[in-house]
C-alpha cells in the first residue's frame, strides 16, 4: 500500500479588491481596524460591530464541515497592547486532548509575526476547556523567535473562553511586545489562526491561511494596520479535477449569501451564469462542473462573482503537474503475487482506465529475475523473484516499477490457517489482553485470511515467504536489520547496482567508521560531577525537578545528559504500561530519525563519494536526462526544499522511479515544506553507493560501531525506537566533531557542512529559513551558542550544545500533560548548575 495520498485540489480564500502589492509581496493584505477598549473576558460584547471579519474557514483542502458540526468564524483588531482576535465556534461534539498535545484534540493555533517571512514566530495553542474531562481553558506558549535581543525578554499573550450553548467564544491578545513592535497605522503584521474538530479521534482543522505552514512566516496572512476595516472574507472557493473527467468549482459562503446569485468567469468568458447559492449545510453553497481544459492546459484566471460581492480567485493547479502527482500514487502489483507454478502472473495498475487519463495509453513489459539476479522467462524452482515492469506510454515516456514475487511448491489452498499467532493489543485500542486470549480461534483465523490475502494483493507477503525460505533452521530471530523487510530491500538494492551498473562505479565494499590514531574522543563514561564542570549537588537538582515533572505528568520518560563526556544524570521516571519506566525502555523517536540518517549521508559526503550540491541524477539513472526547469540536489532533499509532501516511501524499492515520473513537475526550491520522502529519497542514493539497504548501513555504519544496543531504526525520518543512553552515544560522537574514542565517522570540517545554514542558495535572498542535513538550531533560554539537534512527534529531546560541551537527551511516546512548563524547568535546571 502506498504510504501518501493526493487530491488534486487547490483552495484560494481571497478577499478581492484589497489585493495591494506590497514590497514586491503579490500575496493580498487584509485591513485590520483599531478597536479600542476591548477586555480580554471571552465576552466580546466591547467589540460591537467593530473588526476586520473572516466568515468562512475551509481545511486545506477547501472543504467544509457542517455548520452544525463545526463553524468557525472571527474578527481582528488591534490597540497599543497587540493583536486582537474574537473568535466564534460552533462545535457539537468536544474532543479536546488530555494531555499537553493540545493540538492534537478540538483546538485553537495562533500563529503571529513582525511581518510575513519574518524571522521571529510566536504561536499561541489553546484548548478552550469546553469538554468536561478538562474543564478549563489551558494553553501553550511556543517562543520561535530567533532574534537574540527578543529572545531575552519572556514571550506572553493572553486567551480567555466563554462557553455557549453551542460551542464557545474566545478571546485573545496577542502583545507586540513579543516583537517589539510600535503599533501604527500602516503597520504590516502576519496572522495565521488554524481550528482543530477532533470528532472521535479524526482531525478537522479549519485554517484562514494562504499556504504552508503557520510555522512558517512566510506562508501567513498579510495584515495591515488601519482605522478602518477591509470588506469581510464571506466566500470560499475549490476547484478541483474530478478524476481528471471534469473539472469541479465548489462556492461556500455565509448564511445571508443563500438566494444571491453567481457567475464563473475567466476574463471575458463566461462559463456558469445564473446560478443561484442555496442553503448548504448551514451556509450558502453551490457546485459547478465544467469540462476538462484542451490541450493540456488549465483554465487562466478563474474567478467566481457573488452578487454584491467582488470577483474570488479560483484558479486550478497546472494539468500536467496534477496528473503526475497523481500517478506518483496508483497501485500496481501482480495478482496473485504468490503463485504456484511456473508461468509468471500477470500485472497492472488498480485502474487501469484511470491511469490512462493520467499518462495515455500504455503498453506492459516485465523482466523476471531470479533469486540469484539472473533474467528468467520461467519460475522453475520455488522461491524469490524479481519482476522489472516498464510501462511505455505513446509520447515515449517510459515508467519503471519493481515488485516481488514468489513462487510456492505447488497451488495453495484458500483460507490459509495461523496456528498460535498472536496480536498484542495497546491499552488505547480498549482490548483486554485476556480476552486476546481467550479468543485466540478468532483471531488466528482473521490472521489467516490476511495471509491469504496477501498472496493474491501484493504487499509485503512475497517477501516475507522469500525471507522464510531462504532462512535457515534454528536460525535466531531476526533484527530489524535483517528481517524479512530488511532482506527483501538488500536484495533488491543489490539488482538495482547490476542493472545500472553502480556495483561497477563503486566496487568496493563501504568502510566506516575508520580506526584513528591520537588521542580518542571522548566516550560517555561516568565521572565526578567536578570533571563534569557542573556545580555540586547539580544531579540532585536535576533529579528533582524531572520527579516533580513525573510527579505533574501523565507519561513516562528517560534522560541521559552528560558534559565533557562525564554521564551527569542517566535516570527514568514514570510508569509506561503499568511497568516502571527504565533506561532500558525503548521510546518513539519519531524525527529524530532524520539526525540519523543525516549524518549517515555526511559519511559518504567525509568519504567525497557525494558532494550536496550534486544533482539526484548523477546517482539515481531514473533522473538522468529528464528535462526540468530546475535539476534537484541532495541539499534540497534533507532541506525540505525538494518539493515533496508527507512521510512515505523508505519501503519502495522503486521510489526514486516513482518520483521521477514526477521530476520535470517537482516544485524544486518553490517554498520550505517539511517531508520525509526527500531524505527517503536521499537513502536509495546512500544505497546505490555502498551497496547496503538504510537499515543495515546502520547497523554496520552507526549504531553497531557506537554500541546503541537498544536502538531500532529502518526508516529516513520516522520511526527509531531507542533509549537515551544510545542517542546520547550519538549525539556525543557529533558533538566530538564526527568521532567517538578511536571511532571516526567523520571529520570536523565535514560535520560543519552538516549545521543549519541560511537557505538563500535554495529558496533565495530574502528567505530567514535555516536549515541542516538532519539537524536544526535551537535557541532556547539558557543553551549555549550553536546548541543544535532535532524534534520529535513524541516531543524526545535532542539538543547537543557545542559552546558547553555537553549533550541532553530525553526519551519519550508523547509528550504528556504540562510538558511546556516542565520541558523549560528541565533545560533550565540543567542549564542552572553548569559550573560557569
Amino acid at each position: 500500500m502506498r504510504a501518501f495520498t493526493f487530491i488534486a485540489v487547490i483552495s484560494l480564500i481571497i478577499t478581492p479588491g484589497i489585493a495591494r502589492l506590497y514590497a514586491g509581496d503579490t500575496a493580498p493584505i487584509f485591513d485590520v481596524p483599531r478597536v479600542d477598549g476591548v477586555t480580554i473576558d471571552g465576552k466580546g460584547d466591547d467589540w460591537g460591530d467593530r473588526g476586520f471579519r473572516v466568515s468562512v474557514l475551509p481545511d486545506d483542502k477547501g472543504t467544509l464541515k457542517p455548520a452544525a458540526d463545526l463553524d468557525a468564524s472571527f474578527r481582528l483588531g488591534w490597540d497599543e497592547r497587540g493583536l486582537l482576535v474574537l473568535l466564534n465556534v460552533v462545535d457539537d461534539v468536544a474532543d479536546e486532548a488530555t494531555n499537553n498535545d493540545l493540538w492534537y484534540g478540538d483546538s485553537v493555533e495562533l500563529f503571529y509575526a513582525p511581518k510575513r517571512g519574518a524571522a521571529d514566530v510566536v504561536q499561541m495553542v489553546i484548548s478552550p476547556g469546553v469538554d468536561p474531562k478538562v474543564p478549563e481553558l489551558r494553553s501553550n506558549l511556543n517562543d520561535e523567535r530567533t532574534t537574540e535581543s527578543l529572545k531575552k525578554t519572556k514571550v506572553t499573550a493572553t486567551a480567555v473562553r466563554t462557553k455557549t450553548a453551542n460551542g464557545y467564544m474566545l478571546e485573545a491578545l496577542l502583545p507586540w511586545e513579543n516583537f517589539a513592535i510600535k503599533p501604527e497605522a500602516g503597520r504590516e503584521v502576519a496572522f495565521q489562526i488554524y481550528v482543530t474538530d477532533s470528532d472521535g479521534g479524526g482531525r478537522f482543522q479549519a485554517r484562514w491561511y494562504p499556504t504552508g505552514s503557520g510555522h512558517d512566516s512566510s506562508s501567513m496572512q498579510r495584515l495591515r494596520l488601519s482605522a478602518k476595516p477591509g470588506p469581510e472574507v464571506k466566500v470560499a472557493t475549490r476547484a478541483e479535477y474530478e478524476l481528471f473527467r471534469r473539472v469541479q468549482i465548489h462556492v461556500a459562503g455565509a448564511q445571508n449569501l443563500v438566494g444571491k446569485s453567481f457567475k464563473v468567469n475567466s476574463g471575458d468568458t463566461v462559463f456558469a451564469s445564473g446560478g443561484k447559492l442555496e442553503q448548504k449545510n448551514g451556509r450558502s453553497g453551490a457546485d459547478v462542473e465544467l469540462p476538462m481544459p484542451i490541450s493540456d492546459k488549465r483554465y487562466n484566471a478563474l474567478t467566481v462573482t457573488v452578487e454584491g460581492l467582488p470577483p474570488v480567485p479560483c484558479n486550478l493547479p497546472d494539468l500536467q503537474e496534477a496528473r503526475a502527482k497523481a500517478f506518483m500514487n496508483e497501485d500496481f502489483d501482480f495478482k496473485p503475487s504468490v503463485f504456484p507454478g511456473p508461468g509468471f502472473p500477470k500485472c497492472d495498475f488498480a485502474q487501469p482506465s484511470y491511469v490512462e487519463d493520467l499518462i495515455g495509453l500504455y503498453t506492459i513489459t516485465s523482466t523476471f529475475y531470479d533469486t540469484d539476479y539472473n533474467p528468467v522467462t520461467a519460475a522453475k524452482k520455488p522461491g524469490r523473484y524479481g519482476a522489472v515492469v516498464e510501462i511505455k506510454t505513446k509520447d515515449g515516456r517510459t515508467y519503471r516499477r519493481l515488485r516481488t514475487l514468489f513462487r510456492t511448491e505447488q497451488r495453495l489452498p484458500w483460507g490459509a490457517y495461523v496456528d498460535g499467532g498472536t496480536i498484542n493489543f495497546r491499552k488505547e485500542e480498549g482490548i483486554d489482553p485476556a480476552v486476546a486470549q481467550t479468543q485466540q480461534h478468532s483471531i488466528n483465523k482473521y490472521l489467516g485470511f490476511l495471509m491469504t490475502d496477501g498472496f493474491s494483493h501484493g504487499g509485503d507477503t512475497p517477501a516475507l515467504m522469500a525471507a522464510l525460505k531462504e532462512t535457515k533452521p534454528g536460525s535466531p530471530d531476526a533484527h530489524v536489520w535483517d528481517d524479512f523487510a530488511a532482506r527483501d530491500r538488500q536484495w533488491w538494492v543489490g539488482l538495482k547496482r547490476k542493472l545500472s551498473g553502480a556495483d561497477k562505479l563503486y566496487p568496493e565494499p563501504f568502510v566506516c567508521p575508520k580506526t584513528e590514531s591520537g588521542k580518542p574522543a571522548p566516550v560517555l563514561h561516568e565521572g565526578t560531577l567536578q570533571e563534569a564542570g557542573m556545580k555540586e549537588g547539580a544531579a540532585d537538582k536535576i533529579d528533582a525537578a524531572l520527579k516533580d515533572w513525573a510527579a505533574n505528568s501523565d507519561e513516562a520518560f528517560a534522560t541521559c545528559i552528560a558534559r565533557h563526556g562525564v554521564i551527569i544524570l542517566h535516570k527514568a521516571y514514570g510508569t509506561r504500561d503499568g511497568k516502571p519506566m527504565t533506561v532500558d525502555t525503548q521510546s518513539w523517536m519519531a524525527s529524530i530519525t532524520k539526525a540519523m540518517s543525516g549524518a549517515s549521508m555526511m559519511m559518504l559526503v567525509d568519504q567525497g563519494l557525494v558532494n550536496l550540491d550534486d544533482p539526484v541524477s548523477k546517482y539515481l539513472p531514473a533522473f538522468q536526462g529528464v528535462v526540468v526547469p530546475k535539476p534537484l540536489t541532495i541539499r534540497h532533499l534533507y532541506t525540505h526544499t525538494n518539493g515533496l509532501q508527507g512521510h512515505w516511501g523508505d519501503e519502495m524499492h522503486d521510489l526514486e522511479d516513482i518520483i521521477a515520473g514526477y521530476y520535470p513537475n517537482m516544485p524544486i526550491g518553490k517554498r520550505h515544506e517539511y517531508n520525509g520522502a526527500g531524505i527517503a529519497l536521499g537513502s536509495k542514493i546512500l544505497e546505490t553507493i555502498t551497496g547496503e539497504a538504510l537499515p543495515q548501513f546502520y547497523e554496520h555504519h552507526l549504531l553497531g560501531p557506537l554500541d546503541c544496543t537498544h536502538t531500532d531504526v529502518t526508516t529516513s525520518s520516522w520511526d527509531a525506537k531507542s533509549t537515551p543512553m544510545d542517542i546520547a552515544k550519538f549525539a556525543q560522537m557529533l558533538l566530538n566533531g564526527g568521532s567517538y574514542g578511536d571511532k571516526r565517522f567523520m571529520r570536523p570540517e565535514t560535520l560543519k557542512q552538516m549545521l543549519p545554514i541560511k537557505l538563500t542558495s535554495l529558496l533565495g535572498p530574502d528567505t530567514s529559513i535555516e536549515w541542516g542535513i538532519g539537524v536544526v538550531w535551537y535557541k532556547e533560554e539558557g543553551l549555549g551558542k550553536g546548541t543544535y539537534g532535532h524534534g520529535s512527534a513524541a516531543s524526545a529531546t535532542l539538543r547537543i550544545d557545542q559552546e558547553d560541551d555537553m549533550v541532553i537527551v530525553m526519551t519519550r511516546n508523547t509528550a504528556g500533560k504540562n510538558f511546556t512548563e516542565y520541558h523549560k524547568k528541565f533545560l533550565a535546571a540543567v542549564m542552572d548548575n553548569i559550573a560557569k
